[in-house]
């Protein structure tokens, strides 16, 4: 999600976060982040705490796929 609509949106992740709640960001330009989200939607299926095709899944996917995109300069 883009810095202006996870900021705006009640429902995303930053704004579901508890006070006191650790987060982790990962920044469009880390060439690393594409991979990570993968890792870590696959991980969360494999836990069993997702499946392939819920919906937190795919926008995930579809994140690392823009954003691959973007760092190439497809997009």
């Amino acid at each position: 999600m883009l810095k202006h609509e996870e900021l705006a949106d009640p429902d995303s992740c930053m704004s579901k976060a508890k006070p006191n709640e650790w987060v982790f960001v990962l920044l469009g330009r880390d060439i690393a982040t594409p991979y990570a989200i993968r890792a870590w939607a696959a991980e969360r299926i494999r836990l069993g705490k997702n499946r392939q095709g819920d919906m937190q899944i795919l926008e995930a996917l579809r994140a690392a796929d823009s954003i691959e995109e973007q760092q190439r300069g497809v997009i």
